[in-house]
């Protein structure tokens, strides 16, 4: 963790006192989360190896439990296509 002093920064008081209450406080840039401001005593609430998602082996339990694919899908889709007619060149064009 890198610790700067509160002279090398400007936190404004709603800010301060937000953070006093255990709230943490989020600092934009340019309209985008950059940081966030909490109290000390809620680190540990929080660990610092917090990951996203789910593990591989969870992840592909989960699609090994999933149902098979619909056989008749893929009949389905090309009636589908056939009633539609070709799909454009640039689907992303101007129509």
């Amino acid at each position: 963790m890198t610790t700067i002093r509160a002279e090398e920064v400007r936190i404004p008081r709603h800010a301060r006192e937000a953070v006093a209450r255990h709230e943490r406080v989020v600092v934009v840039n340019h309209e985008r989360p950059a940081f966030v401001i909490m109290h000390p005593d809620d680190t540990a609430a929080d660990p610092l190896t917090a990951r996203r998602g789910r593990p591989l082996r969870e992840a592909l339990g989960l699609l090994a439990g999933a149902a098979l694919p619909d056989p008749g899908f893929a009949d389905d889709m090309e009636a589908v296509l056939a009633d539609v007619g070709p799909a454009p060149g640039d689907p992303w064009a101007r129509s």
